[in-house]
């Protein structure tokens, strides 16, 4: 009897995303392979995810996915609790998955234990590409030898690699001689014609992680200096093992500049009314991977005004504009908030560009068609 086919996606802080605000964190990653599974179930295959335990039942069923709970994000001790509880049930839901394929997301040491399973199952693995510094060969995110090895295991051994942007096909094959596919991220659309920003000066957004690598304190820097401008920060608080401190230096901030509002992580279904509030989306990082904040922000209508830029998009399309010193980001902001025609055509043109080049059902198919060729060989799978 022919069955759908089978896709497993880890992702430790998957739930979170789901969870309709139940527990506070969602990044970027998560986000997106929320979507992907998604849509892989609406594309005919069954879906399931490998997430952390937090609390939830296991084998929860949302938007078609099975949610397989593995270990508590802060369950054991240092040191012992890499090999239980995190590698035993790891390993032994990734198992009960029983996929056909097996997906995973950034460069890190789970990476190459997804990988290396699926190589001893007989299954297929596919690595997807989350961000620049994932595909340079000194892997300046994956911290440890340990972790370096395994996530090159991945790297080298996928069987299928998808890349983000151009940029990150040209680096897989500079620095570790992989060819892969590009496929851009999904974002949903909001229903509406067209978002029209009346307001003579609108509110600037920022939508990260409080971390150093997406220098908070720019756009804190810029509230200071701009008493008149309503500026909204939301933002993933990180988790330990890693410091909270730009989220507490932000909130310090905030306590002596009115016109700064600074919100730790908000349900993701929650992001589009926070984005309807404003006029203008900022970006502070100078190294990314294609952020969903971007094509959340240009999806309802908002000009970017970034320091990176994903293949020179924003700044072709005319989405907004990209500047790499605090000076001339500044004077980018200060434009646009004085000039709301210049808004609302990079605005239109945003929400253009993700409807025609982001749009979920096209995206997905594309991940589809790529999935079916790999189990091309299976017979016993419906096509």
């Amino acid at each position: 009897m022919n069955r759908r086919p089978r896709v497993c996606i880890f992702a430790e802080y998957l739930y979170p995303v789901v969870s309709r605000g139940l527990v506070p964190f969602a990044g970027g990653i998560e986000v997106q392979l929320a979507h992907v599974g998604r849509g892989l179930v609406k594309c005919g295959f069954d879906v399931s995810v490998v997430t952390c335990d937090f609390g939830q039942p296991d084998g929860l069923q949302v938007d078609g996915m099975e949610l397989l709970k593995c270990y508590p994000p802060r369950a054991g001790l240092p040191i012992v609790r890499f090999f239980h509880p995190r590698l035993t049930r790891g390993l032994a839901k990734l198992r009960q998955a029983n996929a056909d394929i097996y997906i995973f997301q950034g460069a890190a040491l789970w990476a190459g234990i997804v990988r290396d399973l699926a190589a001893s199952m007989g299954r297929r693995f596919v690595w997807m590409v989350a961000h620049d510094h994932d595909v340079l060969a000194s892997l300046p995110d994956v911290h440890g030898p340990r972790d370096r090895t395994w996530a090159k295991r991945a790297i080298l051994n996928a069987d299928v690699i998808i890349a983000q942007t151009k940029k990150q096909r040209r680096l897989l094959r500079e620095h570790f001689g992989q060819e892969s596919v590009m496929i851009a991220n999904a974002v949903e659309v909001p229903p509406v014609e067209h978002l029209v920003d009346t307001r003579p000066q609108g509110a600037v957004a920022w939508l990260a992680t409080y971390k150093p690598s997406k220098r908070p304190e720019w756009f804190t820097r810029f509230a200071q200096r701009h008493p008149d401008v309503e500026c909204r920060m939301v933002g993933v608080v990180p988790v330990p093992p890693l410091d909270e401190k730009c989220w507490r230096d932000a909130q310090e901030v905030a306590k002596r500049t009115p016109n700064l509002e600074v919100l730790p992580t908000i349900p993701h279904e929650e992001v589009g009314a926070f984005l309807r509030g404003c006029s203008v989306f900022t970006h502070t990082s100078p190294a990314e991977g294609f952020p969903n904040a971007f094509l959340e922000a240009w999806a309802h209508g908002l000009p970017s005004v970034t320091c990176f830029d994903p293949d020179g998009i924003i700044e072709r399309e005319r989405l907004g504009v990209c500047r790499n010193d605090y000076d001339h980001w500044e004077q980018a902001l200060e434009q646009r908030l004085a000039d709301p025609e210049l808004r609302r055509a990079e605005g239109a043109r945003a929400r253009a560009y993700v409807a025609k080049h982001h749009a979920p059902d096209h995206i997905h198919g594309q991940l589809a068609d790529v999935l079916h060729e790999m189990l091309g060989g299976v017979p016993e799978l419906i096509g």
